[in-house]
């Protein structure tokens, strides 16, 4: 008996199975070994392993078959792969008898061994009393010889026929499952591709929808979509007509010009749109479902055998219809209306979106105009009490409780103002529309100018105020207004929130590539769950309080957009209530260190050289508060004023009286301010009047518009008497 394979241990192992079984056993290690031993002699059995390296046990087994000598050998197939990854079929047309499945089984291969083993042991033992017969016996027993030969010879022809027969039968049953098996795998692969077809195919509609700036847009790519993917020829989208009630035709495909134009409107409850959109519920007519009612009156226009229709739903609220159909007989399958109402399900979804987003839009937009006109709405009656008190205190020099008085209403005056600018500066950043305009500026100068700007809340509450800087100088890369204004809000952020006569400190100190800026205080502090939270817009650590030092909880909100806009962070910490708390911003470091003067120095030495001459102006105002008080304001400074309180007499007063400078507001009535500045620009008479705007607009936007008018400075309400001076000293000194 010979044995084939590779693998030395299990050889071994048979060997030690038919060890008592009486057989001669041949190994070879591969099918090229085994060849070669099956040319020099013959075998009762051949085991014969499947998978082996090289020749596999189907290939040999071929070989084995194409020599004459060696066609009729029983072979048994050895295999480690189970019934359902073996390729029965191919073993038995190669002429195996069997098959072993490892582990094999004791008991099993003994039996099946020795079937073949004892076979073999009986026709060697027919052929040898053959050749002794045929030596000791006469002829006369040669005819019963052959005729005992010949029965024995049927006989064993009808067993070998019989388990032939038998494992035909077998073969045949597996082959048949197989067939089975192959089958319900093919169907099963069908059914997953289709199943993922679809899913991309929502999964691409509701990317797009989602995605698209324009959910009617996309709508007729969407039914694009699904008429190719189910092989359907016409569909109809409609979507609700906005104030005039009814539906519009806002996709199609397959209809003939002659037909959209009758199609294209259609009233609640006319044809199979108006039908669902007014039933609110789906409507399919096609070869497996009857149709809900009588026959719809577009289907025969139409020439359609099948249609689906289907409501746009959203929160309870029908949008509009789609609707699907083809001209050919047809059922729609279950998966087919699962993946239409998916469709629309998420187009219903986009054109809510859509809807949302303009909403959104339209409410943030009013909301802007609100904060706008609220802006000039407050600064405006804050402009004549701002130039009142003003006025008061050059008058009133000697009057100390007057003067203690005019101070206290100064700077209400100045919280106010600052409330309205941090209202507006939420508002522009939020919207993305302020712009940074970065240079390189020292770090003193921005300390200087935020201490400055909050040394009256200091000075007023008593605090005591250190700051400690770097020896070496800093420069960074900041727009400095801004940056200013995020120190600043700082310090009067541990102000506010600090009992009078606390200590305040400011910080800054270089670490590496980096500036770390601190503001420290003794004040109330934080508590552990504000420590985030306080830089969200309107958060407020102590409304009590706060309601008592005045504040909109603005300013920190403030300080860290501004600080990440440059590209840094800021952060809070604090031991808990009472025990004050710290602010830290960090920053990049510029490395360049300029040679010019800084920024606040070029401006002292530029107001030490110029000192303002009285001017002749002409003050354009329809506010008599504001134009009465600004004018006491400038008269008191020394200079000469004429009033104007509508555009028209504002322009025929400068072209006739050509004043020095000309205070203009933007709203007035008959020609506003823009216009008084295109026709006194356009005439060479107002070329030599220097034109400033006046106004409770302080957007960019409304500073450019300005400019671009013909106005030489734009001036927010409520003007400073500093500011003005500033503005009128740099005009007339540039003229």
């Amino acid at each position: 008996m010979l044995t084939v394979d590779d693998t030395p241990a299990n050889l071994r192992a048979l060997e030690v199975l038919m060890a008592d079984m009486g057989a001669n056993i041949v190994t070879a290690s591969s099918g090229d070994e085994a060849l070669r031993l099956l040319l020099d002699r013959d075998f009762a059995l051949i085991l014969l392993d499947v998978q082996m390296p090289g020749m596999d046990g189907y290939e040999t087994a071929s070989l084995i078959r194409m020599r004459e000598r060696t066609r009729h050998i029983p072979i048994i197939f050895i295999t480690a792969y189970n019934r359902s990854e073996v390729n029965v079929s191919r073993g038995y047309e190669l002429g195996a008898v069997d098959y072993l499945f490892k582990p094999i089984v004791p008991e099993i291969f003994r039996t099946k061994v020795t079937v073949f083993l004892d076979l073999h042991r009986k026709t060697e033992e027919v052929r040898r009393q053959a050749e002794l017969l045929r030596l000791a016996e006469s002829r006369e027993h040669e005819r019963e010889l052959a005729e005992a030969r010949a029965h024995y010879e049927r006989s064993l022809l009808e067993q070998e026929m019989e388990r032939e027969r038998k494992v035909s039968e077998a073969r045949e049953q597996r082959a048949q499952e197989l067939v089975r098996l192959v089958n319900e795998k093919e169907q099963a692969q069908a059914a997953l591709h289709e199943s993922n077809a679809r899913l991309r195919l929502l999964a691409d509609v509701a990317s797009r929808l989602l995605k698209g700036p324009d959910g009617r847009t996309l709508l007729n790519s969407v039914h694009h979509q699904i008429v190719e993917h189910l092989g359907l020829e016409v569909c109809l989208g409609y979507l609700f007509r906005e104030g005039h009630g009814g539906l519009e035709l806002a996709a199609h495909a397959g209809i003939s010009d002659g037909m959209l134009q009758r199609l294209e409107h259609l009233q609640n409850g006319q044809g199979v749109a108006g039908r669902v959109a007014t039933e609110n519920k789906r409507w399919v007519l096609d070869a497996g479902a009857a149709a809900n009612g009588p026959a719809p009156d577009a289907a025969p226009e139409l020439g359609l055998a099948a249609l689906a229709c289907y409501p746009l739903l959203s929160q309870g609220r029908v949008l509009g219809t789609l609707a699907f159909g083809t001209r050919t007989m047809r059922a729609f399958s279950a998966d087919e209306l699962s993946l239409m109402q998916g469709v629309c399900d998420q187009v219903a979804v986009a054109l809510e979106r859509e809807r949302l987003i303009g909403a959104l839009r339209e409410a943030d937009r009013r909301k802007d105009e609100f904060l706008a006109m609220l802006a000039h709405e407050l600064r405006n009656p804050l402009a004549p009490v701002r130039h009142a008190l003003e006025v008061f205190r050059m008058r009133m020099l000697q009057d100390d409780i007057l003067q203690r008085t005019i101070a206290s209403a100064d700077r209400q005056v100045a919280h106010m103002t600052r409330l309205v600018d941090d209202l507006l500066d939420v508002s522009r950043i939020t919207r993305g529309k302020v712009e940074l305009k970065p240079i390189l500026v020292a770090l003193s100068d921005v300390v200087e100018g935020a201490v400055q700007a909050c040394e009256p809340i200091i000075t007023q509450r008593r605090h005591e105020l250190s700051v400690s800087m770097p020896s070496e100088s800093v420069m960074l890369n900041v727009d400095p207004t801004r940056m200013t204004q995020v120190v600043a809000n700082l310090l009067h952020n541990a102000a506010k929130y600090t009992p009078s006569g606390g200590r305040i400190q400011l910080k800054a100190e270089r670490q590496g590539d980096e500036l770390a800026l601190s503001v420290r205080d003794n004040g109330i502090g934080l508590p552990p769950e504000m420590l985030h939270r306080v830089f969200e817009l309107f958060v407020q650590v102590d409304p009590g309080s706060d309601r008592a030092q005045g504040g909109l909880g603005l300013g920190l909100t403030l300080v860290r957009s501004l600080v990440e806009m440059h590209g840094g962070s800021v952060s809070a910490r604090s031991d808990g209530i009472s025990q004050g708390s710290e602010f830290t911003v960090r920053l990049p470091v510029s490395p360049e260190i300029p040679a010019a003067l800084s920024l606040p120095g070029i401006a002292k030495a530029a107001t030490t050289a110029n000192k303002l001459q009285p001017l002749h102006i002409l003050l354009v105002e329809d506010n008599p508060d504001i134009r009465e008080t600004l004018r006491d304001l400038l008269e008191l400074h020394g200079h000469r004023v004429q009033e104007a309180s509508d555009g028209r007499s504002a322009v025929d007063l400068v072209l006739s009286q050509k004043p020095q400078v000309a205070l203009v507001d933007i709203g007035l009535p008959e020609l506003d301010g823009y216009k008084v500045a295109e026709l006194v620009r356009a005439s060479a008479s107002g070329s030599e009047t220097r034109l400033v705007a006046l106004t409770g607009y302080g957007h960019p936007e409304d500073r450019k518009r300005a400019l671009e008018a013909g106005f030489d400075a734009h001036l927010v309400k409520p003007v400073s008497s500093d500011d003005l001076s500033q503005v009128l000293k740099k005009l007339c000194t540039a003229a």
